[in-house]
């Protein structure tokens, strides 16, 4: 397989329109166009192939070389096109189409993980819903206002908007600009729709959490006290995909159930093997499905939702086109339930790791001491206890014995 074909397999995407879905290619030669009841434009989504996340110079040159070599992005998605009306409150993030449980575990993972997320957005007005498993229309969701998007550019002459295909985007407003530009523009002033037909046209590229996201492969990369190694995503998301959205909530509403919403756009992206396991085919479903744990796992009490690991609280290309005509249908396609892969069998943990751990603990204790930062490692072996007590790997730690003896002053 050549590096060519490589990034542009691997990865289902398909945008949503006002009716069914539009398949999309990765790494495609023009946009995709699609159209909700408020948002009409088009988008485009780039990935790297794995061979260049080094930035070494491969032998054969793949799309958008220019662009990513250098940089520590893997992928971006490019949004362009005109909102039907003024915008209320714009939400940004990733949306998942059924509750996940998840085991305490993964619950501290996903507390670290979540710091990482803010700081790669640099917002920290990041929202959590934690889904509820009797309650399809409350989705999990981890979204921010839609000026976390790296780079925002708004343009009243649409002409002079740039091609999504341009090697790289014009620089626009950053996220600070870009706050107060949106908060301008919801508290009534900014463009008028009304001498505007349509508004301006507004380009948006999102990258800034791609390093630690490896959409190709599904994985988690680079993340702290890791040592290198990849983090499977299913875990935190499940065997289901992933959908990358924009949407605002109806007046009034704060709840962000399904009902409230009015997306402006919703793109859908599995991987290829989870589209094969849930036997999707050429023609996907689209909508609520109902979760089945993995035979091997104990549907006890100890295991919590994918958001609710997020807020801390308890729950209450081998790219495939379309037969046919791409603007098809998909949402009457038969489908299997998913299930879930959320804790680890024995045979995949590892020894060393008990070993590992203490060794970090002590580098990590030594940098907050010369830099007196006691509660960064407090918090860390924290979450490195839970893991531990979670996981039953605590029988392989080495037996410390710790002797105090008070000494009365005289």
């Amino acid at each position: 397989m050549s590096i060519k074909d490589e990034a542009d397999g691997h990865l289902f995407l398909h945008v949503r329109q006002s009716q069914g879905h539009l398949s999309m290619k990765l790494n495609a030669a023009a946009p995709t166009e699609f159209e909700t009841d408020s948002f009409v434009g088009r988008c485009l989504f780039i990935h790297r192939p794995s061979s260049s996340y080094d930035n070494s110079e491969p032998h054969e040159a793949y799309p958008y070389k220019d662009h990513f070599h250098g940089r520590k992005r893997l992928w971006e998605v490019r949004l362009q096109g005109r909102f039907k009306r003024r915008p209320g409150l714009l939400y940004c993030g990733i949306e998942l189409e059924q509750y996940v449980a998840v085991t305490w575990g993964t619950r501290a993972l996903m507390k670290g993980l979540l710091p990482l997320i803010q700081k790669g957005l640099n917002c920290s007005q990041v929202h959590h819903e934690i889904g509820n498993e009797h309650d399809d229309m409350l989705r999990p969701v981890v979204v921010a206002p839609i000026w976390a998007f790296d780079n925002t550019l708004v343009h009243s002459d649409h002409s002079e908007a740039p091609s999504l295909t341009t090697s790289t985007l014009p620089t626009g407003f950053g996220r600070k600009a870009a706050r107060e530009y949106w908060e301008t523009l919801w508290n009534g002033g900014g463009p008028s729709w009304d001498d505007e037909p349509g508004g301006p046209t507004f380009t948006f590229a999102l990258w800034g959490v791609s390093p630690l996201l490896d959409l190709q492969a599904w994985v988690f990369r680079k993340l702290p006290m890791t040592w290198g190694k990849s983090l499977s995503m299913e875990p935190f998301c499940g065997q289901q995909p992933v959908h990358a959205v924009i949407y605002e909530l109806q007046p009034g509403e704060k709840i962000h159930r399904q009902d409230n919403k009015t997306y402006a756009m919703d793109i859908r992206i599995c991987p290829g093997h989870i589209w094969d396991a849930l036997s999707m085919g050429p023609r996907s479903p689209v909508g609520p499905r109902s979760p089945a744990l993995s035979p091997h796992v104990d549907d006890d009490d100890d295991v919590v939702s994918f958001c609710s690991a997020n807020s801390g609280s308890e729950p209450d290309d081998m790219q495939a086109d379309f037969v046919g005509d791409a603007s098809l249908d998909v949402d009457d396609a038969p489908f299997r339930k998913a299930w879930c892969p959320i804790r680890q069998t024995g045979q995949h943990r590892r020894k060393p790791i008990a070993g590992n751990i203490i060794k970090s603990l002590k580098k990590l204790y030594k940098h907050c001491r010369q830099r007196n930062r006691r509660m960064i490692f407090a918090f860390s072996a924290a979450v490195v206890l839970m893991i531990l007590a979670s996981s039953g790997m605590s029988d392989r730690l080495p037996e410390v014995k710790v002797s105090v003896q008070w000494e009365k002053k005289k």
